[in-house]
């Protein structure tokens, strides 16, 4: 008999179990592991989360973008008022054609077109790309709540950007106005008809020239006004009827001969008289940015003439359109009467606060 022990069946079963399980044929492995979904982006801080309807006209594939990168978009301030301008910029990424021919739509929560603005070349960033900007005007009409600004370009949307219009309230006045003005602005007359004309023509040009990137100067010393942007009025004619308006800008209450200086660095586009404005003067400060000087006494403004802020245009009146001596001081943007207490608040072209607010999306 061998000295030699028997190994238990069981113990031998015990050691080699798990190879056999581990080589095993056909054996299925587990599936696997699904990657977490990932979070939609969170929306931007401060600005409502809403849905925006297309727009059937413009909709479409936008033009190419680069592999890296990508452009970057602003819209300052974020929450204008109604009345105010908003700055629109974009960097020039795009190799599509017609990357030269965007504007900036306001459109409403609705989709409805409410304002527009074409783009202009002024500067470069970091990275040496075109930065262009547009200025488009809040209308004072325009109610408190979200809109948004689309970056379009013919048959091409690029981008939305959503901001959100603050709530303002507006002065109401009745004025009464004597024979004279209820005739200028009641009868119907050929020349002004011309002259109405011809003022829309020059106030939705966009050109191309920067006189000025800075802020504004208010155009007289005086401070008393008798009027305020946007206040909504009610005309009543010597007949009995009324008719209704909104001032399109402010009104200095000052005397008759003070001084008009150009509020910012600027080409006279026209200098003249007119029938409903009386004796006007009206400069371009940059890409469809003008401000207007109505009722003066006299003009000493040239048409043509490039002036710097501080010149002195002409002197103030009561000629046209007025119930007494007083300076109509006035500032549109691509064609829309924008507040021009906004201009003298901030620069619309700072050109450091523009490329450090651009936002990829």
């Amino acid at each position: 008999m061998s000295g030699k022990r028997p190994v238990k069946a069981g113990l031998f079963l015990f050691l080699i179990l798990p190879f056999l399980v581990w080589a095993e044929p056909g054996r299925e492995k587990s599936a696997p592991k699904q990657p977490s979904p990932v979070a939609p982006a969170e929306p931007v801080p401060g600005l409502p989360s809403i849905h925006f309807p297309a727009d059937p006209v413009q909709v479409s594939v936008p033009p190419l973008r680069p592999l890296q990168g990508g452009p970057g978009f602003a819209a300052i301030p974020a929450s204008p008022r109604a009345g105010e301008p908003v700055t629109v910029a974009y960097t020039d990424d795009f190799s599509g054609p017609g990357s030269r021919e965007f504007q900036a739509v306001l459109l409403d929560s609705q989709g409805k077109r409410i304002a527009k603005a074409l783009f202009f070349s002024f500067a470069k960033d970091a990275e040496g790309r075109d930065v262009l900007a547009a200025i488009l005007g809040i209308p004072s009409t325009a109610g408190a709540g979200p809109f948004f600004i689309r970056v379009e370009a013919p048959g091409r949307t690029i981008q939305d950007i959503p901001i959100l219009v603050e709530k303002r309230d507006f002065i109401s006045e009745t004025i009464a106005l004597d024979e004279e003005n209820t005739a200028i602005r009641t009868q119907i007359d050929p020349q002004k008809t011309r002259e109405a004309e011809q003022l829309w023509a020059i106030l939705n040009h966009t050109g191309a020239d920067i006189f000025t990137s800075g802020p504004f100067i208010p155009p007289v010393a005086s401070t008393r006004r008798t009027s305020f942007f946007g206040d909504r009025r009610i005309y009543q004619y010597v007949s009995g009827s009324s008719d209704t308006s909104i001032h399109a800008g402010v009104d200095y209450g000052v005397p008759k001969g003070t001084e008009v200086w150009a509020c910012a660095p600027g080409r006279v586009v026209l200098a003249r008289p007119r029938i409903v404005t009386g004796n006007s003067v009206i400069l371009e400060h940059l890409p469809g940015v003008y401000s207007l000087y109505y009722h003066l006494d006299t003009i000493e403004a040239q048409e043509g003439a490039i002036v710097s802020a501080g010149t002195l245009l002409g002197l103030s009146g009561s000629t046209g359109l007025a119930t007494g001596p007083h300076l109509h001081w006035e500032i549109r943007t691509a064609g829309e009467n924008t507040d021009p207490d906004a201009f003298i608040s901030r620069a619309v072209l700072d050109k450091d606060e523009i490329l450090s607010k651009l936002i990829r999306y």
